[in-house]
């Protein structure tokens, strides 16, 4: 699933919570979740669009930030996009072997971002909602 369509969901879902629920103001924590599930997503999106050590750096710190703040592992996307960050400044020349090489690399950052957006949607809204055990 293409990462609008994750975010588009996540909002989606949102505002029908917060109609149902009567506002904001009763669920912080789905403000919080979307700010982070944003931040997470702006992030790795600015390392796919310009691959520095300086936008890896920024992107594995604001990884760290929601595994401190969130208790939330993100130890995959960090791999991912630190593998990622390696796969594309050391591409090969022929153009069908840098094609799959971006294209597997891409889907590992891809996946292991849908991972850690849906934890933080699952621990910090849905699980909410969820009955008691």
């Amino acid at each position: 699933m293409a990462l609008w369509k994750v975010l588009l969901d996540a909002y989606t879902f949102y505002e029908s919570i917060t109609k149902r629920a009567g506002g904001l103001q009763e669920l912080p924590s789905v403000d919080k979740a979307v700010w982070y599930m944003e931040k997470v997503a702006m992030s790795v999106g600015a390392l796919k669009a310009s691959p520095t050590e300086e936008n890896l750096k920024k992107t594995l710190k604001t990884l760290a930030q929601v595994r401190d703040r969130l208790g939330i592992s993100t130890e995959i996307l960090e791999r991912a996009a630190s593998d990622y960050y390696v796969a594309v400044s050391d591409l090969p020349e022929d153009p069908v072997e840098r094609h799959e090489a971006v294209d597997e690399v891409t889907i590992e950052l891809n996946m292991a971002l849908k991972s850690v957006l849906f934890e933080i949607l699952y621990r910090l809204v849905i699980r909410e909602f969820l009955p008691e055990h």
